[in-house]
């Protein structure tokens, strides 16, 4: 099955607001501000799986994990647990409604938080908690996320994100004099809190549309495009079926397959992996922000990039990853993390479509993976099988399971399915 592509839908156009109120005759702080008044700060981050991943200090006490996502528009809290070990008490509760509208969740607004992101600090900030952990990405991800931070945290700030080095560099707007004279500059439209551009797509050989697509970093897929946003967006003849990613609402399907072309300004990448949802899924998004689709992170991670979300800007500079091809999972299956194994973390095939080098050397859904290509226990991680089980086409896999009490052995090919 192929690699997911993790995207995160949580909420259609949810914008939460916190009143500034005094007390003992001094206004709150509101808003995330740089420490000590410096004109900048830089933050390390992890890239995994194509997402940024910080850091976070919750209500100066709890350190936590949060992903940095463009798609989103406030602070976000996944687990619940967190803030009820602090007595947290939500001002009021919410029902959110998944990107299919066919399923609502519960949710609960917090209207002034404290999150500390190295040397930024976000006082009385609007949260928004998630009754249960319904995204599970510790499952897509292997690691614990917390939460996510969204157009909040950018949008007091010119930030760079340079995903080569897992950099962020964040400056005072009336302090930024960095001339950007290398770097290619792109109109950015910010509608509901959420960044978007204007690009061409080359979808065949003949079809050349210019596209409306949303700026999103919390997603880790190069490109998703919306079949019913466009007549001239079809699903291409070569595809595969699978589930594109996760969302408050449970699974995304659709089919993956690649487009010839895509334009950044004067930067072309070719051969893109794109996921295209059902028909449907988005439809209330597509009718509402009349989008055709999101660049992800596996396109962004090719470039160094400065947002300005104050002029509306995007400037982008290509790195060493430009040339580098856009993989998919060549196996057939899809390998998710599961919970405790022998005291350690343990990473399980989820499932096997037929007909596929994995489906036809023997590996089934449930089989606990012991070995990859040599790599074991600590040695191996959800990114690094799900980069191995994509590398390129012919390479040998060698994987070592076990099935009930039985240890087995396989070995396949992989096989180019898009």
């Amino acid at each position: 099955m192929i690699k997911k592509s993790i995207y995160y839908t949580f909420f259609l156009f949810l914008i939460l607001t916190a009143e500034i109120k005094k007390v003992s005759g001094q206004n709150l702080k509101f808003g995330f501000e740089i420490n000590d008044n410096k004109r900048s700060t830089t933050i390390p981050f992890e890239l995994n799986s194509n997402l940024i991943i910080v850091n976070v200090l919750f209500e100066g006490v709890i350190p936590l994990k949060f992903i940095v996502d463009t798609g989103v528009t406030n602070t976000v809290l996944i687990d619940k647990s967190y803030s009820d070990i602090l007595s947290i008490e939500p001002d009021r509760k919410l029902t959110l409604i998944g990107a299919a509208g066919i399923k609502e969740v519960e949710a609960y607004i917090v209207n002034r938080t404290s999150v500390k992101v190295g040397k930024i600090t976000g006082s009385n900030i609007p949260l928004l908690i998630l009754k249960e952990d319904y995204l599970n990405l510790q499952k897509n991800l292997g690691i614990k996320i917390h939460g996510i931070l969204g157009y909040d945290f950018f949008k007091n700030f010119i930030v760079r994100v340079d995903y080569k080095n897992k950099l962020m560099k964040f400056y005072r707007p009336e302090y930024f004099n960095r001339p950007l004279i290398f770097y290619k500059s792109i109109d950015m439209k910010i509608e509901q809190s959420k960044p978007y551009i204007f690009q061409k797509l080359k979808l065949n050989d003949s079809t050349e549309i210019l596209s409306k697509l949303m700026i999103d970093t919390g997603a880790s897929h190069p490109l998703m495009l919306h079949k019913n946003s466009s007549e001239l967006i079809q699903l291409p003849e070569k595809n595969v079926r699978d589930i594109l990613g996760a969302g408050i609402a449970g699974s995304i399907e659709g089919h993956a397959a690649r487009i010839p072309q895509i334009s950044l300004n004067k930067y072309t990448l070719e051969e893109v992996v794109t996921n295209y949802p059902d028909s449907g899924v988005y439809q209330d998004i597509i009718r509402n922000t009349g989008r055709n689709g999101t660049i992800g992170g596996g396109v962004l991670k090719r470039f160094k990039l400065f947002f300005d979300y104050g002029n509306e800007k995007l400037y982008l500079r290509r790195n060493s990853l430009i040339k580098e091809e856009f993989k998919h999972d060549m196996s057939g299956m899809s390998v998710v993390a599961k919970g405790e194994y022998y005291l350690e973390p343990y990473y399980e095939i989820e499932r096997v479509r037929e007909d596929t080098p994995a489906y036809e050397a023997g590996l089934r859904k449930e089989d606990k993976i012991i070995s990859v290509n040599g790599n074991s226990g600590l040695d191996l991680s959800l990114e690094k099988i799900n980069k191995t089980l994509s590398k390129k086409e012919g390479k040998k896999i060698k994987m070592k399971v076990k099935r009930g009490d039985e240890i087995l052995s396989f070995s396949f090919y992989l096989k180019a399915f898009i």
